[in-house]
């Protein structure tokens, strides 16, 4: 009770502090998506973006030295997606870890990882990876995204491709519809709207389909309309 009235608290004053400028600039120069928010979602973006660079522990991994703009970009991403959801989907995330470039897994050696999030609040991230989801914003491939879209999904504490829905009556369509979709997907990897990783398991779909939602909404719109509508319910918001 203590810790989470403290930290209403201290969201609160921060919430109060002014967005910085320069954030803006480098929100202008790298995300296209950032101009075209309208002033209800630019404030919420804001207060999101904000709070998780001021609230999460940064760790550079290899050697890697995190600057600012590196924060800004990587916070970007995840209030981009967070943006009309509760400040608290990310309370169990604590701390970012950037490594420069991919990175090995530490029990599989041969597996290169380009973003891994974990459910004990440690989301590490290649910030090569990063920088290639920003330059094509179009690609339905983005890895702070995808990544993000883990920590949702981890809210309650499991990947299982459901996040945290506002009303349990969200339940039973948010099931029905993904998993039609998710098994349309592993039955024909190659033939939908999304990349054929989603077909690995309901948590690897959803974060691939929220890539596609908020990268090539159009498209994601036109392919599977009532996969759009269920995650447009949950976002709070119509990328497109």
């Amino acid at each position: 009770m203590i810790t989470w009235l403290y930290r209403k608290w201290r969201r609160r004053r921060l919430e109060q502090k002014p967005f910085p400028d320069h954030w803006r600039r480098i929100l202008d120069e790298h995300y296209p998506f950032y101009s075209r928010l309208d002033d209800d979602e630019r404030q919420s973006f804001h207060t999101h973006l904000k709070i998780f660079l001021w609230e999460k522990h940064w760790e550079g991994a290899a050697g890697l030295e995190i600057t600012e703009e590196m924060k800004v970009l990587v916070s970007a991403a995840a209030a981009r997606i967070a943006r009309k959801l509760p400040l608290s989907v990310y309370d169990r995330l604590t701390e970012i870890v950037i490594y420069p470039s991919h990175y090995f897994h530490p029990e599989k050696k041969h597996r290169v990882v380009m973003g891994q999030a974990h459910n004990f609040g440690t989301l590490v991230l290649s910030w090569d990876a990063v920088k290639k989801g920003i330059a094509v914003p179009d690609d339905a491939r983005d890895t702070a995204i995808h990544e993000f879209a883990h920590v949702l999904d981890a809210e309650s504490g499991r990947f299982n491709g459901t996040p945290l829905l506002e009303k349990g009556s969200d339940y039973p369509v948010w099931s029905e519809v993904m998993g039609e979709h998710f098994a349309r997907l592993q039955e024909a990897p190659f033939d939908g709207c999304l990349r054929p990783y989603g077909a690995k398991n309901e948590a690897e779909f959803f974060a691939v389909a929220t890539e596609a939602f908020f990268e090539t909404p159009e498209q994601l719109r036109l392919c599977a309309p009532d996969l759009y509508d269920v995650l447009a319910n949950y976002f709070g918001v119509h990328p497109r």
